[in-house]
């Protein structure tokens, strides 16, 4: 589409440049004149398209490269009256002249790519589909010679330039939107963390009962979670096989005093539950991490179960590599384990807070002496878990509390996190620890 009306011949007239004197009127993209070779070049090749824009004092408004080429070439310039043409014809042409020379830097050419559609169409309209007319992003792509892919890139980044001035400085457009990423991560957690302080304003900062999970989960509203965070028994009969004190396996003396029920019945009654009410009570763009020990049927039970209730899941475990040495029954015959499994799993329309993070995460385990429970994970590895998917404010679920360590890590974290556990001693242990904690971070 050509909707450009050109200047009228009769506004044109000759000047020598030096009669002209700089005037600082209008804001220009280009924030230094440069590359006046290429000018200069195309002006000798195809003479100077576009008249320079000057005031009756003869002071320049557009056109200061224009100007510095004429200059630099010995030749008098094309020039008009300010008066005697549309200031937004004026702009158009310019903006158009300035894209097709290539000669902006990454964010100067995006900034005019996305004023020239404004302007465009602004006088002629916007496109509506099924329907002709319009300046669309095929007419902006054929304006300045380039692909519309450009055009669409191109307003995307003026965007983000709009929301964070300091882009502008970046030397590619690469640059510029791996920096918006980070930059809009940041702002979004400012804007996260204010939203958290105003809402425990009005909340307890966490909420623990003594109960069953299975009624629990039926109890939480629908999508009312942003995080479903939990480690349940793995079915691998911890409380028969399990090493207790006095190196007894499966004794009932334990350092934490806890014992618990982990026999595969039940974990797989667990899963099944967990996994279909968990993707009713969570919100649609929401996240799930569900630890699996090493044992590859529970992992894979939980994968399969998570798939049909509807979560999206990735095909292979976050592998929690325990930096200190690992345990094992049968030291005689089998390599020592150092290592679990968690299953991840988002809801559709659900974004990472981090990207870019491994599969792995590297972390000393509880020293025995410091658990509460014989499950009990350490703060550091699930607050690395927990900053890859939420933000400040954000609210998660733990429906098998154990030791609390999950309803720590999130306060920590300043996200708001509810969950129960069934067995008592274990409830008061919980409950111990994170009235503790409140008491020490008031």
């Amino acid at each position: 589409m050509n909707s450009k009306k050109e200047i009228d011949e009769k506004t044109i007239f000759e000047i020598q440049p030096d009669k002209i004197t700089v005037h600082k009127d209008l804001p220009r993209h280009r924030k230094e004149l440069g590359e006046i070779e290429k000018m200069m070049d195309s002006i000798k090749t195809f003479g100077q398209m576009q008249p320079i824009v000057i005031n009756r004092d003869n002071e320049l408004i557009a056109g200061g490269r224009r100007l510095a080429a004429c200059l630099m070439l010995g030749i008098k310039a094309r020039v008009c009256y300010k008066d005697t043409i549309d200031p937004l014809l004026m702009r158009e042409l310019e903006l158009e002249e300035n894209l097709q020379r290539k000669a902006l830097t990454p964010a100067e050419e995006c900034l005019a790519v996305d004023e020239l559609v404004k302007l465009k169409q602004a006088k002629l309209g916007k496109p509506t589909q099924g329907r002709e007319g319009g300046f669309t992003l095929e007419d902006a792509a054929e304006t300045i010679g380039k692909t519309k892919g450009n055009v669409i890139e191109s307003l995307q980044i003026a965007e983000m330039i709009k929301d964070f001035p300091d882009l502008s400085k970046a030397k590619t457009k690469s640059e510029i939107k791996k920096a918006y990423k980070g930059l809009q991560r940041v702002s979004e957690n400012i804007a996260a963390l204010a939203t958290f302080e105003k809402t425990i304003e009005k909340e307890d900062r966490f909420t623990l009962e003594n109960a069953n999970a299975f009624e629990h989960m039926k109890k939480q509203a629908d999508n009312s979670i942003d995080l479903l965070f939990t480690d349940p028994p793995y079915g691998i009969d911890v409380d028969e096989n399990g090493m207790t004190i006095g190196g007894q396996t499966g004794g009932e003396l334990t350092s934490t005093g806890t014992t618990y029920q982990d026999d595969i019945e039940y974990a797989t009654k667990i899963l099944t539950e967990l996994s279909k009410e968990s993707y009713r009570f969570t919100k649609p763009n929401a996240h799930a991490y569900i630890f699996c020990g090493r044992d590859r049927f529970i992992f894979q039970l939980a994968y399969d179960l998570m798939i049909e209730a509807g979560w999206t899941v990735l095909k292979w475990p976050i592998v929690w590599v325990k930096m200190s040495s690992g345990q094992c029954n049968q030291p005689t015959m089998w390599p020592s384990s150092a290592y679990e499994a968690v299953l991840f799993a988002r809801k559709t329309t659900s974004a990472l807070a981090l990207e870019g993070k491994p599969d792995w995460i590297q972390c000393d385990i509880v020293p025995s002496g410091k658990k509460v429970h014989q499950a009990e994970k350490p703060l550091p590895l699930l607050k690395e878990l927990i900053s890859r998917v939420a933000t400040p404010g954000v609210k998660v679920y733990d429906p098998f509390t154990g030791s609390g360590a999950i309803l720590e890590a999130a306060c920590e974290m300043k996200l708001i996190p509810s969950g129960c556990e069934l067995a008592v001693e274990n409830y008061a242990n919980a409950l111990s620890r994170m009235t503790k904690w409140q008491g020490e971070n008031k």
